[in-house]
């Protein structure tokens, strides 16, 4: 049953998806053409029936097809199953039950016959269609007969019947055979592409594990001293270098090879890389990148970049669009003075890449049809995808390519992209927000609270947990495209932090550190981790621009955005414990952050040196002979000398609740449990001088 469910609602968003390109000029189609009609049917050529209600219900049902992007993000998720039944009512049930309630009449038999060909053009399934036109028609009759089978029998004009069964069935398979046609096309392309992308991920991946073997090897500057290897600093960058730019141009490959088979597949572009790019820089990159079969091809090329500017798209399909006009310009090339221009400018019609040859150019004929699948031209080997890929580039990117040539002059392709800041682009992202996911880690109830809105009314999925949680999931569990971490949470807990950064390192997801400005951090986040700071009010008043930057753009991760703890110097801090060797450590480690430390064995010499001298801060243990930690707090707690109020840090092992509870009576400030990180330490003492 779950099967059956799951195979009806994959149609009915295929069908869906095949009519969408259509939908506002269909939408705008029944919202004017129903009530017009009515004014035909009802003033200029009466009718004997007309329903007002009827056609309004039916125009309504249309309007908001026609206004379906300004509907929720919720309600936009239905519009596959709305489409269905909106077209089966106002085509096959309006059309066949307005022409029983006129008895067949000669103009309402030729209106159904209209509104068979437009059912059959909008669903274009033969099965869905002809299962929408039984039940309507079925479901009209019955509105207007009942059971009165005599009336009915006698009312039907039956030679329409053969005609409308005809129409039905014959146009469906007309229309079916077209459509395998195309798909045979397409499973050929399909094949092709899975050949190629069979033959160029081995050899890519064979690459990428030797670079993987080669980066593992190679020395360290640390190595090369220690062991006497010959190897400068300069040429271990280097080296280190073109490992990573091989590695770069792997991964490129791929996600070409991806985008391309997705292309094919779906017969449309693939826009789940779309990011913000820079024109100029994805120009240069293809320049350079392109396998030029000489020096001389080279040198024909000359780039103007007027006006530099920004689209939203994939690099990696610009640049194979670009490798693909120069391809056939070099193919098409008429002599020894043959050149290649190309200018990035801003137009009044929109940001343009104009691509220019003065090759042999292309006949007016042959020109009407370059962007169709599988039309090639004098082109011996060729498939025909080239072009029409470019143009299902362009429209993907919401922007177009158009062609002019001058035979035996020159080609110019115009490339024009809508401003990265425009509706068109607004739509594209909010269409891929839809597949985007966010985990937020720990719980900050403004930013919680903004990211749920933000998430019910653009789509994409928000998952929730605290750090402990986080902490336990496998490597493979954080596929998400961002992970939002409470810093301050995180601060609270590093242990449980540290064990959720070793498991992050897997994730492609972008690490978003969330901070407090009035706050201060230490720098002991994972070094081998790309983290991406953002203040907390930010993400709470700014999110959709915070999410769109953090989804949408290339950003450069930068940790330095976090404010750092402010070392003290010059500031006198006690440390009174039994223990030498700690006492001993936890000095030496404060003296190297600038501060005074005076080392005392138990609780009575504390009280000595606050009797003696100011003292900014004590850290105590809590059992000592002589006076332990609590009976220390308590002297001086109620001491009625300057130094009763000084801060003081409890040096405890016993983490249990009734211990830091007594710590807590006291009078103690805070306390740190042994063993204490460095940096948990430092962040304690920072907190109270």
């Amino acid at each position: 049953m779950d099967a059956f469910r799951d195979a009806i609602r994959e149609t009915v968003s295929k069908i869906y998806q095949y009519a969408e390109p259509n939908l506002t000029l269909v939408g705008w189609m029944g919202l004017l053409g129903f009530p017009t009609y009515y004014y035909v049917w009802t003033y200029l050529f009466p009718q004997p029936y007309e329903s007002l209600a009827l056609r309004t219900a039916c125009s309504l049902m249309f309007a908001v097809i026609a206004f379906r992007s300004y509907l929720p993000e919720y309600w936009r998720r239905l519009m596959p199953i709305y489409y269905s039944i909106s077209i089966s009512i106002c085509l096959p049930f309006f059309f066949f039950f307005m022409m029983l309630k006129n008895e067949w009449s000669t103009v309402w038999a030729m209106s159904f016959m209209s509104s068979i060909f437009l059912h059959i053009l909008l669903v274009h399934q033969t099965r869905i269609v002809l299962l929408q036109a039984g039940i309507s028609i079925l479901f009209a009759f019955f509105l207007t007969y009942g059971g009165d089978y005599v009336q009915a029998y006698n009312d039907i004009v039956w030679p329409y019947i053969p005609i409308f069964i005809f129409t039905y069935v014959f146009g469906n398979l007309f229309y079916f055979r077209n459509q395998v046609g195309h798909e045979s096309k397409v499973s050929i392309a399909k094949s092709f592409g899975a050949g190629i992308a069979h033959e160029m991920r081995n050899p890519l991946s064979a690459l990428k594990a030797s670079i993987e073997v080669l980066k593992s090897i190679l020395p360290t500057e640390k190595d090369t001293f220690n062991h006497g290897i010959k190897i400068s600093s300069q040429e271990l960058s280097l080296a280190r270098d073109v490992l990573n730019d091989a590695e770069e141009v792997i991964d490129n490959g791929n996600e070409a090879i991806d985008l391309l088979l997705t292309s094919i597949d779906e017969n449309r572009v693939s826009t789940s890389t779309f990011k913000k790019q820079s024109i100029k820089q994805v120009t240069l990159s293809a320049l350079s990148s392109f396998a030029y079969k000489s020096i001389q091809n080279k040198q024909c090329i000359e780039f103007v970049c007027e006006d530099d500017f920004d689209f939203f798209g994939s690099d990696t399909l610009i640049k194979y669009a670009l490798y693909n006009l120069m391809k056939n310009a070099f193919y098409y090339q008429s002599s020894d003075r043959f050149k290649i221009k190309i200018t990035i400018k801003r137009h009044n019609e929109g940001n343009q890449l104009v691509f220019i040859d003065n090759g042999v150019g292309i006949e007016p004929e042959i020109l009407e049809n370059i962007f169709e699948d599988f039309y090639t031209f004098g082109k011996s080997g060729g498939y025909g995808l080239g072009l029409p890929f470019c143009h299902k580039v362009m429209t993907a990117l919401g922007g177009k390519i158009v062609c002019e040539s001058q035979p035996g002059s020159w080609t110019k392709f115009t490339m024009t992209f809508p401003p990265y800041k425009s509706e068109v682009v607004d739509k594209i992202k909010f269409d891929l927000l839809k597949s985007k996911s966010v985990l937020m880690v720990g719980h900050n109830e403004p930013v919680t609270n903004t990211l749920n809105e933000h998430s019910f009314y653009k789509g994409f999925r928000l998952v929730t947990m605290d750090l402990v949680t986080a902490s336990q999931k496998q490597e493979y569990e954080f596929e998400f495209d961002l992970i939002l971490i409470d810093l301050d949470v995180a601060n609270q807990q590093l242990d449980v932090f540290a064990t959720l950064e070793a498991k992050l390192h897997f994730t492609e997801a972008r690490i978003v550190l969330l901070y407090d400005s009035k706050c201060s951090y230490h720098d002991d986040i994972e070094r081998h981790l790309l983290v991406y700071p953002v203040e907390k009010a930010r993400m709470t008043h700014q999110c959709g621009i915070v999410l769109d930057e953090l989804l949408f753009e290339c950003l450069e991760p930068n940790r330095n955005l976090l404010p750092r703890k402010k070392q003290s110097f010059g500031k006198t801090i006690v440390i009174a414990d039994d223990n030498d060797s700690l006492r001993t450590y936890t000095s030496i480690l404060l003296e190297q952050q600038g501060f005074e430390v005076i080392q005392v064995q138990n609780g009575q010499e504390v009280i000595e040196k606050l009797e003696l001298l100011p003292v900014d801060l004590v850290i105590m243990d809590i059992e000592m002979p002589r006076l332990n930690g609590i009976e220390a707090a308590n002297v001086i707690r109620n001491s009625k000398e300057t130094f009763a109020n000084v801060p003081i840090l409890g040096h405890t092992g016993d983490s249990t609740q009734t211990a830091i509870n007594k710590i807590h009576d006291s009078g103690m400030n805070d306390y740190v449990i042994k063993p204490a990180s460095t940096n948990t330490l430092l962040d304690k003492v920072s907190n109270w001088i």
